[in-house]
């Protein structure tokens, strides 16, 4: 599996990042456990996590870092991995209520910190973007951590084109390095009409001349679109039929079912599945790409795995 470095900052990730969301829910420890095993072997280096993961079922606190701080204490592995969380997500009560303050950020860190048994992260991002807040105070606080030697390098979650370039110039002047991005992206498109999280950032004609301008390096998260190039069905008489759900809902619209047409056809005498080349065609994309990919058995991490072996 490759790896590339973030510009300026001497942390490496590779081109697929283990998404952990419901670790140690939904997804048992056992199972989590083996699928870690599983990346760390195929050459993966890069865990993505945030201190809200799993909080919003039912059970303890913050179940992904918890877990992912157990298996790295069993494995012994730290030093060789980056290790990736997120904080500052609004009040879970009230998502109209932000936590972007110095001292907010700073506690959802430090307890990140002690829940997978680490000294630092290697990239720590804001999960969600607060308008009110300037680019700049967040920026400060951020460098504030770097230089505590908690976080080797920062990027920002869901932030708009505009605030992004905010951040770059303030870097370009401050002569930091440049900030990497999260924002949700995979070949599949959201169905219209389909429920949307107005504070997150998708993929968008904007975005994406942003990105191939500025060179900076996108971590996509929502990459395999539900799995929908996996869970689509096609029956003998050409019809396609999805079972229900977040991924029929979010993905199942004929633009998609074309794509997967054609994916298909490609696929086949590459020895691939369609779902495994939809993630490799956006690491082709003119702009540094890393992608965030979860999966919640074995036999799903391997199809993910073909993407990058």
């Amino acid at each position: 599996m490759r790896s590339f470095e973030i510009p300026g900052t001497g942390v490496k990730t590779s081109e697929l990042c283990i998404g952990t969301d419901y670790y140690g829910k939904t997804i048992p420890e056992e199972t989590a456990f083996r699928l870690l095993d599983m990346y760390r072997d195929a050459g993966g280096i890069t865990i993505d996590t945030a201190h809200v993961y799993s909080d919003y079922l039912p059970g303890a606190k913050h179940a992904s870092e918890k877990t992912i701080g157990k298996w790295l204490k069993q494995r012994v592995c730290r030093e060789k991995l980056t290790i990736a969380t997120k904080g500052g997500f609004p009040d879970l009560d009230d998502r109209t209520v932000s936590r972007l303050g110095r001292d907010e950020i700073r506690s959802d860190l430090e307890e990140s910190l002690r829940c997978m048994g680490v000294d630092h992260v290697d990239i720590y991002w804001l999960h969600r973007d607060d308008p009110e807040k300037t680019v700049e105070e967040l920026t400060d606080t951020l460098e504030e951590f770097r230089k505590e030697g908690l976080i080797r390098c920062w990027g920002l979650s869901n932030y708009s084109p505009g605030r992004m370039r905010e951040a770059l110039k303030i870097c370009e002047k401050r002569k930091l390095a440049k900030p990497p991005v999260q924002i949700k992206w995979g070949l599949a498109l959201t169905a219209k009409g389909a429920e949307y999280d107005p504070s997150l950032q998708e993929m968008s004609e904007e975005y994406y001349a942003f990105l191939r301008e500025t060179g900076t390096v996108l971590f996509a998260y929502g990459a395999q679109a539900k799995g929908f190039f996996s869970k689509l069905c096609e029956e003998e008489n050409g019809v396609f039929t999805m079972e229900p759900g977040k991924c029929k809902d979010r993905y199942f619209c004929e633009e998609n079912i074309e794509l997967f047409r054609q994916l298909k056809a490609e696929a086949g005498p590459l020895g691939m599945r369609p779902a495994a080349l939809a993630l490799r065609k956006m690491l082709e994309a003119p702009f540094p790409v890393a992608l965030i990919a979860g999966s919640r058995t074995p036999e799903q991490m391997k199809l993910t795995l073909e993407a990058v072996n």
